[in-house]
C-alpha cells in the first residue's frame, strides 16, 4: 500500500501546513489504488464528481462537498480528474500542538477520527465561498512568507477548523463544544491509540486518574454514548478496516486486537453489525457499501 508524507520542505522555510488548489497540486493521488497519508486533509471540491471510499465509508463527491480525513486512513478514489475542481488543506499535528498549549485540538474536532458518523458535509454557496476565501489568504501568506507568518497561518487555520466543526456538528446533530471536557477528548485521544491493545473500560478510567462512572457521565456529555458504546464503535472499526484492507483471517484478527477467541470476535462482530466478519469481508469485495 502506498503511504505519503507530508512534504516538510516545499517552501523555503520547513513548514507543516500546505493549501492550494489542484493546479497548485496536480501531483495529488486522486487514485483507486489503495493509499494514506501521515497528514491531516481537508479537501473542498467546488466541482465534483463520483465516490471516495475512506476507511469502509462510501462518500458520493458532489459540488460543495468538504471531505475530512485523519492520518493514516485508507482510502480508494473514483472520480473523472478532468472534471472536479478543489482546494486543498494539509497540516500536522504538530503545526498546532507545537505552538498551542492544547495538545488535544485535533481530537476536540467532531471530523476527525469519528468512527460513525460520515466523514464528509454538503455546505450552502455562501459558506463554501467563505472557506475559499480563507483558503487563499493561507496560499497567499503562505508563498510570501515572513517571520511572523507563523501566527497569521495558525490563526486562518483554526478559523477553518472551528468553522467547519461547528457546521458538521450542526449538520450531524452532534456537541460543537471544543474547549471544556477535556477528559472525553483526552479519552478520544487514548483510545485511538490504545484500542487495539485493550478494551478494558477501567484500565482507560485509571490512566486518566478518574472513576469508570465519572468518565462515563464526561464521554455521555460530550458525545452522546456511554464508554462501552464508544469502545465499541473502535474496536468494530478496527475489525472492519482488517477485514477490508488486509488477508488476514478472523483468528489472526483475533489475535491481533486481543480478543482470547475467534469465535468470541465473531459473536461480537454479528452483535454489532447483524453479519459474520466473512459475510461482511464477500460483501465489501463484492463491492457492496460497507458503511
Amino acid at each position: 500500500m502506498k503511504r505519503f508524507k507530508f512534504l516538510k520542505n516545499k517552501y523555503k522555510a520547513e513548514l507543516l501546513i500546505d493549501t492550494g488548489t489542484y493546479r497548485d497540486i496536480p501531483y495529488y493521488f486522486f487514485e483507486s489504488e489503495l493509499h494514506d497519508t501521515d497528514f491531516y486533509e481537508i479537501i473542498f471540491f467546488s466541482k465534483g464528481n463520483g465516490i471516495l471510499e475512506l476507511d469502509q465509508q462510501r462518500i458520493e463527491i458532489s459540488d460543495h462537498t468538504v471531505i475530512f480525513i485523519s492520518p493514516f486512513q485508507k482510502r480508494k478514489w473514483f472520480l473523472d480528474k478532468t472534471k472536479i475542481e478543489c482546494s486543498f488543506l494539509f497540516f500536522q499535528d504538530s503545526f498546532l500542538s507545537d505552538f498551542f498549549s492544547d495538545k488535544l485540538f485535533t481530537f476536540r474536532l467532531q471530523y476527525f477520527y469519528n468512527k460513525t458518523k460520515p466523514l464528509s458535509i454538503k455546505v450552502s454557496d455562501d459558506f463554501f465561498s467563505q472557506l475559499e476565501n480563507i483558503i487563499g489568504e493561507l496560499l497567499a501568506e503562505i508563498k510570501t512568507f515572513r517571520s511572523d507568518s507563523d501566527h497569521l497561518i495558525r490563526a486562518l487555520l483554526y478559523a477553518v477548523l472551528i468553522k467547519l466543526n461547528r457546521a458538521y456538528a450542526s449538520h450531524y446533530l452532534l456537541c460543537c463544544e471544543t474547549e471544556n471536557n477535556s477528559t472525553a477528548f483526552m479519552f478520544k485521544e487514548i483510545l485511538q491509540k490504545q484500542v487495539r491493545r485493550t478494551r478494558n473500560i477501567d484500565y482507560y478510567a485509571r490512566q486518566l486518574g478518574i472513576s469508570r462512572v465519572t468518565l462515563n457521565k464526561c464521554i455521555k456529555k460530550q458525545f452522546g454514548v456511554t464508554v462501552s458504546e464508544m469502545v465499541n464503535e473502535f474496536i468494530l472499526f478496527e475489525i472492519k478496516s482488517l477485514l477490508c484492507y488486509t488477508r488476514l483471517n478472523v483468528n489472526e484478527i483475533s489475535y491481533r486486537l486481543e480478543f482470547s477467541q475467534a469465535n468470541h470476535l465473531t459473536r461480537f462482530f454479528k452483535a454489532q453489525t447483524g453479519t459474520s466478519p466473512k459475510e461482511f469481508r464477500n460483501a465489501y469485495q463484492n463491492g457492496s457499501s460497507v458503511i
